[in-house]
C-alpha cells in the first residue's frame, strides 16, 4: 500500500517536472519471473523514480549506503525496502579495512538473491555513481555478481533487463525524458555458451546498456549533436498534431547517427569536412530566420489552406479556451509553492555545479512545499466555509495544476502553430521557398552521411 502510494506520488511529481516521459519498448519487460534491471545513472534519485513508475512491476530498489546517513531518506528507504550497497570508496572514506565486494555486501546480496528467488524485480545501477558525463561510466561487477550468486543458489529463469534513461535537459523543468528498454538477457541461456565469470558477464551487460543509452566523446559533442538532431527531426517529419510533441526517441537516435558522422570526420578528406561545416552553418541560418519570422521548425510544412485552418480552429479553440481556464487557475494557485521550491533547490546547490541534483531537489522541495501549501489552504478555508468546501477547492486546484502540466504543452503548441500559419499566409511565396530549402538541406545531410558512414541507417529520414 505504501509502495503504491509513493509510486503514484512519484509519477505525478515527474509529470509536473518533465513535460513528457516517453517509454520505448515497454513490451520487452518480462511480466513475471526473477528480473534484474540495470539502468544508467545520470540523474540521482530521479532515475529510480523513472524506472519504478514506468516498469509495470513492483521493483526492489538498491542504493548506495551513504544515502542512509540522511535521517529522512533513511526512514523513507527503509519504509520502501531499499537495499543499501556499500562501495569500495565508502570503505576507504570510513577507514574500514579493505574487503571484497561479496564481504562488503553479503547481507545486501542475500536480500537480492531472496527477492529473485521470490520471482521479484530488482533495480541496480551498475555504474555505481550518478554523474554528468556524456557517456556511460565503466560498469562495476556488482550486478553480474548478484546474478551469478543467485544462479549458483539454484535460482533459475533470471533475466537481466537493460534500461537507458535519456534526458533532453535533465535539470530544466518542462524538458523531456525518455526511458529506452532493451531486450532482456536470459542468464540460463547465456551461461550455456559462456563461463560463469563476473567480468565477462559485466562486459556483456555494458554492451547491452550502451545500446539503449546516448554515449558521446565529450559534453560539447553531445550538446551539438543533440541540437542538430532536434533541428533535423523537426524539419524532416510531417507536422504532428499539437497534442503530440516531437518524439525524443527520434531525436536521440538521430543524435547518435550525427555523432557517428562526426567521428568519421576525423579521418575524412578536407572537402567532406568543409561540406559538413557548410551544412551546419546553413542549418543555423535557417533556424535563425525561422525564429525571426516566428515560425516553428516543425511547422514549416503545415498546411496553409483555409479549410484546414478552419478545421484546426474548430477543434482547438474550444479546447484552448477550456484548457486556458484550468491552466491559468493551476498556475495562479501553485506558482508560490513551486517557485519557492525551485529557489530553495537552487540555493541549496550554491557552489555545486553538478547537473544531477537540481531536478531531484526541486521535486523533494516541491512535494514538501505543495503539501504545506494545501494544508494552509485547508485550514483557512475550513474555518471560513467548512471542511467540505475546503476539500472541494483543493480538488479543483489540484486538478487544474495537473491540467497545467499535462495540457499546457498542447495549448502552447497550438498557439505556436497558429502563429506559424499566419506568418506563412502573410507571404504566399514564403512556404514553397522554405520547403525547397529544407528539402535541399535534408538531401545534402543524407548525402554527407552516406559519404562518411557507409553502414547503418541514414542520419535522418524524410517522412511525408
Amino acid at each position: 500500500m505504501f509502495y503504491r502510494l509513493l509510486r503514484g506520488t512519484a509519477a505525478i511529481a515527474l509529470r509536473w517536472y518533465y513535460s513528457e516521459v516517453a517509454v520505448q519498448g515497454p513490451e520487452r519487460v518480462p511480466r513475471n519471473g526473477p528480473l534484474l534491471i540495470l539502468a544508467n545513472h545520470p540523474n540521482a534519485l530521479i532515475d529510480p523514480l523513472l524506472v519504478g513508475t514506468t516498469v509495470p512491476r513492483r521493483v526492489l530498489l538498491t542504493a548506495k549506503a551513504t544515502l542512509f546517513e540522511h535521517p529522512a531518506l533513511a526512514w523513507l528507504f527503509r519504509a520502501v525496502g531499499v537495499v543499501p550497497l556499500r562501495r569500495a570508496k565508502d570503505e576507504a572514506r570510513d577507514n574500514a579495512p579493505p574487503s571484497s565486494t561479496a564481504e562488503r555486501n553479503a547481507q545486501a546480496f542475500a536480500r537480492v538473491t531472496s527477492a529473485l528467488r521470490d520471482r521479484r524485480a530488482v533495480l541496480v545501477f551498475p555504474e555505481g555513481i550518478s554523474h554528468d558525463d556524456p557517456t556511460l561510466a565503466p560498469l562495476k561487477s556488482g550486478a553480474a555478481r548478484m546474478a551469478l550468486q543467485a544462479h549458483r543458489e539454484q535460482v533459475t529463469g533470471i533475466r537481466l533487463l537493460p534500461i537507458g534513461l535519456v534526458f533532453e535537459e535533465k535539470d530544466r523543468p518542462g524538458s523531456r525524458a525518455l526511458v529506452r528498454i532493451g531486450d532482456p538477457l536470459d542468464l540460463d541461456g547465456w551461461l550455456t555458451e559462456h563461463p560463469a565469470e563476473a567480468q565477462e558477464l559485466t562486459q556483456e551487460l555494458e554492451t547491452r546498456l550502451r545500446a539503449v543509452t546516448l554515449n558521446f566523446a565529450s559534453a560539447e559533442r553531445a550538446a551539438r549533436a543533440v541540437h542538430l538532431a532536434r533541428v533535423l527531426v523537426a524539419l524532416a517529419v510531417a507536422p504532428t498534431p499539437v497534442d503530440a510533441p516531437v518524439s525524443l526517441d527520434a531525436e536521440a537516435a538521430t543524435a547518435l547517427r550525427i555523432d557517428a558522422a562526426v567521428t568519421a570526420l576525423a579521418d575524412a578528406p578536407p572537402h567532406l569536412t568543409e561540406a559538413a561545416d557548410a551544412l551546419v552553418a546553413r542549418l543555423d541560418t535557417l533556424e535563425q530566420e525561422l525564429r525571426h519570422r516566428g515560425i516553428r521548425l516543425a511547422d514549416v510544412r503545415v498546411s496553409t489552406r483555409l479549410p484546414d485552418a478552419l478545421t484546426f480552429v474548430m477543434r482547438e479553440a474550444p479546447l484552448a479556451l477550456l484548457g486556458a481556464i484550468f491552466v491559468v487557475l493551476g498556475w495562479a494557485t501553485h506558482w508560490i509553492p513551486l517557485r519557492a521550491a525551485r529557489e530553495l533547490a537552487l540555493r541549496s546547490l550554491t557552489g555545486n555545479l553538478s547537473r544531477d541534483q537540481p531536478a531531484m531537489r526541486t521535486i523533494l522541495f516541491g512535494l514538501l512545499a505543495v503539501v504545506l501549501w494545501y494544508v494552509a489552504q485547508f485550514v483557512v478555508l475550513a474555518r471560513i466555509a467548512g471542511p467540505l468546501a475546503a476539500i472541494g477547492w483543493l480538488a479543483i486546484t489540484f486538478g487544474a495544476a495537473h491540467a497545467l502540466r499535462l495540457r499546457g504543452g498542447r495549448l502552447q503548441r497550438a498557439v505556436h502553430r497558429a502563429h506559424s500559419f499566419l506568418a506563412l499566409r502573410a507571404d504566399s511565396s514564403l512556404q514553397p521557398l522554405l520547403v525547397a530549402t529544407v528539402d535541399t538541406l535534408l538531401d545534402d545531410a543524407l548525402a554527407l552521411e552516406r559519404a562518411l558512414v557507409e553502414t547503418g541507417p541514414p542520419v535522418v529520414q524524410r517522412r511525408g
